[in-house]
């Protein structure tokens, strides 16, 4: 007793620092499989304690392994909340035409069409439920069964699609379309490594602004300082709110997804996607917002990986295509441009099985193109 006295006295800071470090390390060890498992463990280099410090960064807190998914609540009919099925889901993996004909019971006149007057270019439909060719579906793929549930949602998961402002339809909606390069002129693209990829490697480069870089994910997006590369090809850092502040764009692109597939669940990675979205409205409340579907990985990834396949991004997709609304806010998939029928990025298409080679952005760049709304404002 005496002994643990005179250490405490004598090395009052160093046992305080072990005291409450013990309980993080434990924390990190237990989470190695599940919370941490996006990031690399060795008991030697990169201990339980390190995994909690970098999720820490990252925006993942210890205390989100002991939280529930939301459960499901009963829909009501005054709200837009819609319930996951996966007949919603389903999209053929070799969809390529963007241009898809309505179906006809939105030329035979409605309610919609009485109320209101539809622009040019819009259709009307049912307010619930957002009509096809006004969105991407969201393409599927095989599940090679390695995926890590821990990554994933329960399938009965519901996500809230409905927000007074941001979410509000009207039962007027505009379909995809085809432009051309001058489309982008005002638009903002913000995302990670593969969109630093797109601002070097895409033809838009000379056209739209970016705002990239590697490593960077939900999570951390809004904390840290990305390279802005503007209209002019001139560059500097900002964060994304700064840069949303100091002009105004016609369209934002949003390409977030890859980095933190090994973090969190699908549920908690669809929240911080609807922050990020939130946001953009606050500063560009006349934009149009495109969520672009996360790109797929390879078969070999996909089929070795516990995190990083296909199963967690089809899952993610679907979560975050909820969010669209069909009138100024708009889910767009390239995928069906770069994976085969399995929903595997193609071989040819990719050098590491993430991202794409220089010569393959010429296919985001057409599905872009290919996919894109005119509101005739």
């Amino acid at each position: 007793m005496k002994l643990l006295k005179f250490i405490w006295q004598r090395y009052t800071f160093l046992c305080i620092l072990i005291l409450t470090s013990l309980p993080l390390m434990i924390l990190g060890y237990a989470g190695r499989t599940g919370l941490y498992s996006g990031y690399e463990f060795s008991p030697l280099k990169e201990p339980g304690l390190s995994l909690v410090m970098k999720g820490i960064h990252d925006g993942v807190y210890p205390w989100q392994m002991f939280l529930k998914e939301k459960e499901p609540e009963e829909t009501k009919e005054d709200e837009g909340t819609e319930e996951a099925s996966s007949a919603d889901t389903a999209a053929a993996a070799d969809t390529k035409e963007s241009s898809v004909e309505i179906p006809e019971e939105a030329d035979k006149g409605s309610s919609v069409e009485e109320i209101f007057e539809i622009p040019e270019g819009a259709i009307a439909g049912d307010p619930d439920v957002i009509p096809e060719g006004v969105c991407n579906p969201v393409m599927q793929a095989t599940d090679y069964d390695v995926v890590n549930v821990a990554f994933l949602s329960p399938d009965d998961t519901q996500y809230n699609t409905d927000t007074e402002g941001m979410f509000a339809k009207n039962g007027i909606y505009y379909k995809l379309t085809t432009v051309d390069s001058s489309y982008f002129s005002d638009a903002l693209f913000i995302g990670d490594s593969r969109t630093v990829g797109l601002c070097e490697y895409g033809s838009l480069k000379e056209t739209a602004a970016f705002l990239a870089k590697e490593s960077i994910n939900v999570y951390n997006v809004l904390e840290k300082e990305l390279r802005f590369t503007d209209f002019d090809g001139e560059t500097w850092d900002s964060t994304v709110e700064d840069a949303l502040d100091k002009d105004k764009f016609g369209k934002v692109y949003v390409s977030l997804g890859v980095n933190e597939l090994g973090i969190g669940t699908t549920y908690m990675y669809y929240e911080k996607y609807r922050e990020i979205l939130e946001l953009i409205r606050e500063y560009q409340p006349d934009a149009i917002i495109y969520i672009q579907g996360i790109m797929h990985v390879s078969y070999e990834k996909s089929s070795s990986d516990s995190c990083r396949n296909n199963t967690v991004i089809a899952q993610r997709n679907y979560a975050i295509s909820t969010l669209a609304n069909g009138r100024d806010i708009f889910y767009i998939d390239m995928n069906p441009y770069v994976c085969d029928s399995d929903g595997d990025l193609i071989d040819e298409y990719s050098g590491d099985g993430i991202h794409l080679k220089a010569s393959a952005y010429e296919l985001w760049d057409r599905s872009l193109m290919e996919n894109a709304i005119v509101t005739g404002n």
